[in-house]
């Protein structure tokens, strides 16, 4: 039975439409990879194990009477612990835990269309953080590259779904924190647009910049969980004729080069598959200036979200965040001020290049996934964020190359989410042939 959790999300679905396996018998597989991997991996945190199997029966049930809720009616789910699922422990990453009355509303979602809450899942400290390496509860592995790290802050959502603990996890994206793990782990991630998806219910870090999106194995099994969470549609995309944009200042952002080989062979494959890749200025000057100025409003917005706690418990706190925090509570308001309008000016000027080309194509990450005790690349996030400024959609799928895995990312138009979704399938059909 173990072997189910082999299976991608679509074959999960198909063998549960086709009466071949069950509800509990998914369930029960992901439980026993949970217990037999998770001692290792430390991506889970706590297992719902009573409640899945109970709602995986309810699920069977329905099918047998013809009235299931969704195609993802029966698929267990994994949720970063920074997301509520009612009745359950919720943490965020920090050294204290609460028990919420009320899923938030993206787990409602999930519900209310027959998927099924089985884990809630490692996170670096607050989600403020680039390796899931967390001070209360431990180390999170890469079970794509072990000894490595899975990135962060949705490090255990990435390994989850890696290792085959759960098909389909959420995580939570402020410059990068789905999409960077997705690329370290060899998934695919999905950032969808600002507001897309409600952040009701999940601790947040920063609103400026925060999204809910999913991580699962494929872009294929991702797009399946979209019609649930967002109410979308994949948009049938031919490459042929497609315009994809290479922005220049990826070529100032140090690449590694196994990772710039990777991304190369992938440029070509789609170049002779029909698409013009046309490299563009978005004129956003040093991507390290716009970090920095993100990193202010995360550290000053993440006072304010963390107030309480910080006050109550600051025992839950570990001092590296105190400090993060600290400094961010204590800026000057003209120099939030000013680091708003650099990160809002550079949305501004990503969001018109879609005048231009269909959506933007580039690496996830400079790097791969780094060793678990080597220091974090300063310019880790300098990609994903751009997505992040912009509100737009971004979706990172991993790249096949042979060796550590890559993340391609493609970033599409402010609510073009259906269109991105439709271009990043053809992209990954093609590069799968």
């Amino acid at each position: 039975m173990t072997g189910l959790v082999d299976l991608s999300l679509a074959e999960m679905v198909g063998g549960l439409d086709d009466g071949a396996i069950s509800s509990v018998d998914l369930v029960t597989a992901h439980l026993q990879a949970i217990a037999a991997v998770n001692p290792v991996l430390n991506a889970v945190w706590d297992v719902d194990a009573d409640g899945a199997l109970a709602a995986a029966l309810e699920s069977d049930a329905r099918r047998g009477e013809g009235a299931i809720l969704s195609e993802l009616d029966g698929i267990p789910v994994g949720l970063k612990d920074n997301i509520d699922v009612a009745g359950r422990p919720s943490t965020a990453g920090l050294g204290l835990a609460w028990t919420p009355g009320a899923d938030a509303a993206v787990t409602g979602r999930l519900r209310e269309a027959g998927a099924i809450p089985i884990a809630k899942l490692a996170m670096h400290e607050a989600a403020l953080g680039a390796t899931s390496d967390n001070p209360h509860r431990g180390r999170v592995d890469n079970p794509a590259v072990p000894g490595h790290t899975p990135g962060g802050s949705s490090g255990g959502s990435a390994a989850a779904v890696a290792a085959g603990l759960v098909p389909l996890a959420l995580g939570t994206d402020t410059l990068g924190s789905v999409r960077i793990p997705a690329a370290y782990c060899g998934v695919a991630g999905f950032k969808p647009s600002f507001d897309l998806l409600p952040m009701g219910g999940v601790t947040p870090l920063c609103w400026t910049l925060d999204h809910v999106g999913p991580l699962a194995r494929s872009v294929f099994d991702l797009a399946l969980s979209l019609p649930v969470l967002a109410n979308v549609e994949a948009e049938p995309v031919d490459l042929r004729g497609l315009v994809l944009g290479w922005p220049a200042e990826v070529d100032n952002c140090e690449i590694e080069p196994a990772v710039q080989g990777v991304i190369d062979a992938a440029l070509d494959r789609l170049r002779a598959g029909g698409v013009t890749i046309r490299q563009i200025k978005l004129g956003l000057g040093d991507l390290a200036l716009l970090r920095r100025a993100a990193l202010l409003l995360i550290e000053a917005e993440g006072a304010v979200a963390l107030e309480e706690i910080w006050r109550d418990h600051p025992e839950a706190l570990s001092d590296t965040l105190t400090d993060m925090l600290s400094y961010g509570r204590d800026a000057p308001a003209a120099k939030y001020v000013k680091a708003y309008r650099r990160v809002e000016t550079a949305g501004e000027l990503i969001n018109a290049a879609f005048d231009d080309v269909d959506a933007l194509i580039l690496p996830t990450v400079p790097q791969t996934a780094f060793a678990a005790d080597a220091p974090v690349p300063v310019n880790q996030a300098d990609l994903t964020s751009l997505a992040n400024y912009a509100g737009a959609p971004a979706v990172s799928l991993p790249v096949p190359g042979g060796g550590a895995p890559v993340g391609l990312q493609l970033v599409g138009g402010f609510y073009e989410d259906a269109r991105l979704i439709g271009t990043a399938l053809a992209v990954e059909d093609l590069l799968r042939r």
